[in-house]
């Protein structure tokens, strides 16, 4: 039992902390209306737990998030429950990484890791978001524990598991398809015969393959172009062009509030056609290829700081601000801006000071970390997208504090009690000069990281007024208008530049002071003349006011800019609808002709138009063109 105690109690404390946080995200309007990735995911999870189908949901870039999200929901869990099951699946994530350290380090080691890992706030931070950083963390540490296993027996369901392992996390985050040439690489390395490797390495592809597979036959790969997923070429070009700052979703003329709509749609007018899945991402992956082509120079540097922000302890996000959300906790706001640090330091220690207990373990952990974060670096670096080496970190973290702490504890112990302490266990982490250059250097990144580019990402001017434009829109989708003018002009304030915040306060005017909203959509469209929503907003106002005409040249504005805008489309036919319905009324049949001409060449046939073009038959006034 008193083997048990240590554990116990440090285990409790890693709950109460998630526990304590969850109820803090509780007290904000994103917890039931969230912005972003977080609202794709749950719109998704609704859709699919309704078994409504959409063509997007197999083309995501994380295909087997939202059927999990879905699958949960439809099992009776609400936003909340998911929430609750994500800081769960954290739970048990953390579980795992206290055995797999205890099974191959020593219970020390065990014991070290799950201190560490279970206070480690970015861990905390994001378990109940809707997230697929998650799932790839578990799947990983599953992946790590079955590779182990796999190694100490002959081929079979271990191999299996490692590569299912593997597979599955390759279709939540697909630059996890990466540790595929690592698994390659150990089986061969392994000090077998080769008819046994051979036979390892079969039953990995029987793991591996299935998921692969399924979604590949899905996606209708490889006629699409989509193996897993689609929005690569997306993310790649928002990583790697020239309003890039390396870290914010930045996709040039839109910026933060740019929509995946917006992606399609540019995509469509430079082709003159509407493209696969798979064509929009190669459009986009040639963009973000030829800018590197075309800017060496900008391209490296920009590499170059994003391997620093990999490094940074700053929690940079393009989903929230962690910074601002934090604040709810004093606690949470020490521990995450170095909580990053609090692995990746000793982790790094670990490493060049040898990780000796198990090769297998150390060959494992550094090929994942190299391997993974190569991965996401070509792309834009967010906080979020670093979980997966929290528990991968963890693992030489823990060797080296279970090394170094009696160690520490022996030498204070003798100068407290003035007599010997019996000598711990003995080290066999040597010591030596090439190691220790290594270690300097290792450790001195990560500060010089930081210090290059704290001024730049700590200061929250942007990031809050970022974070109070996604709180403002929480609060309208909530149905609470004065919380949310209120967030809009903070917003406002923190960060005048940013786009959509003006049109967010037409739309609470639009109502009350019809003249202040459209000044607001037109302040919209001066920050950003090819704003669709803008225009599609003033074609609303104008229609409401009783001028069509008008209306709909705006609609139309909106439909060149965004062709794919669903709104502008049902809006035009509204506002055709009136123009023909007018001029039938007027007995103008030839100006009812031409609307009814215009609406059945329409590529943006909507109800209205449906519905227009009946009525005007019906009539018997015009004839089809």
């Amino acid at each position: 039992m008193r083997r048990l105690l240590a554990p116990l109690l440090l285990l409790a404390a890693a709950l109460a902390l998630r526990v304590d946080w969850h109820l803090a995200f509780q007290q904000l309007p994103l917890y039931l209306s969230p912005a972003v990735d977080e609202a794709l995911h749950w719109d998704w999870a609704q859709a699919l737990a309704a078994g409504r189908g959409s063509p997007e949901i197999p083309y995501f870039r994380a295909p087997l998030y939202p059927w999990w999200l879905g699958f949960l929901h439809r099992a009776g869990l609400g936003i909340a429950g998911l929430r609750w099951a994500g800081t769960a699946l954290g739970v048990a994530s953390l579980l795992l990484l206290t055995w797999l350290a205890g099974r191959w380090l020593g219970r020390s080691a065990g014991l070290a890791a799950l201190a560490l890992a279970g206070g480690c706030a970015a861990w905390i931070y994001y378990e109940p978001q809707l997230l697929l950083e998650h799932g790839v963390l578990f799947l990983l540490l599953a992946a790590t524990t079955a590779w182990l296993l796999a190694g100490e027996r002959p081929p079979g369901p271990c191999d299996l598991a490692f590569g299912l392992a593997l597979g599955l996390a390759a279709i939540t985050r697909p630059n996890a398809l990466v540790l595929a040439l690592l698994a390659l690489l150990l089986i061969w390395r392994m000090r077998e015969s080769r008819s046994r490797r051979g036979l390892r390495l079969l039953w990995w592809l029987g793991g591996w393959l299935p998921p692969l597979a399924l979604v590949a036959a899905i996606n209708g790969w490889p006629g699409s172009g989509v193996l897993v997923a689609s929005q690569g070429g997306v993310n790649l070009w928002i990583g790697n062009n020239p309003a890039a700052n390396g870290w914010s979703a930045v996709l040039p003329g839109a910026g933060h509030a740019w929509e995946r709509a917006d992606a399609a749609g540019w995509a469509t007018r430079e082709a003159g056609r509407p493209l696969t899945a798979g064509e929009e991402s190669r459009f986009y992956a040639r963009r973000a290829v030829d800018w590197w082509r075309t800017h060496p120079g900008e391209a490296a540097r920009l590499w170059g700081r994003k391997i620093v922000l990999l490094l940074a302890p700053e929690e940079l996000g393009n989903n929230t601000s962690p910074a601002v959300l934090a604040a709810r906790r004093p606690w949470m706001a020490a521990l995450l801006p170095i909580s990053w640090w609090l692995l990746l330091l000793p982790g790094l220690a670990g490493l060049a000071l040898g990780f000796p207990r198990h090769a297998a373990l150390r060959a494992w952990v550094l090929g994942a970390l190299l391997l993974y974060a190569a991965s996401f670096i070509p792309f834009f670096i967010t906080g979020r997208f670093r979980l997966p080496l929290l528990p991968l970190l963890a693992l030489p973290a823990a060797d080296l504090a279970a090394y170094a702490l009696p160690r520490v504890w022996r030498t204070v112990a003798r100068h407290l009690v003035g007599r010997p302490v019996p000598e711990p266990a003995p080290s066999r982490l040597p010591l030596r000069p090439a190691r220790l250059l290594l270690l300097g250097l290792l450790l001195a990144a990560p500060v010089l990281a930081w210090r290059q580019v704290h001024e730049e990402v700590a200061g929250e001017g942007g990031r809050r007024g970022w974070q109070s434009f996604q709180l403002g829109n929480a609060w309208m989708r909530l149905q609470q208008p004065d919380s949310a003018r209120a967030c809009f002009l903070d917003a406002l304030e923190d960060a005048p530049a940013l786009p959509e915040v003006r049109l967010n306060l037409g739309l609470l005017a639009w109502r009350v002071d019809p003249a202040r909203a459209e000044s607001l959509f037109r302040a919209e469209l001066a920050w950003n003349p090819t704003c669709a929503k803008a225009w599609n907003n003033l074609g609303g106002l104008w229609l409401e006011q009783g001028e069509p005409a008008r209306a709909a040249e705006a609609f139309r504005l909106a439909l060149r800019l965004r062709p794919d805008l669903a709104d502008a489309a049902w809006n035009l036919g509204l506002a055709q609808t009136r123009l023909g319905l007018a001029a039938l009324a007027a007995g103008d049949s030839a100006s009812a002709r031409a609307v009814l001409q215009e609406v059945l060449s329409s590529p943006y046939r909507g109800a209205g138009q449906r519905r227009l073009a009946t009525v005007l038959t019906s009539a018997g006034k015009p004839a089809t063109p």
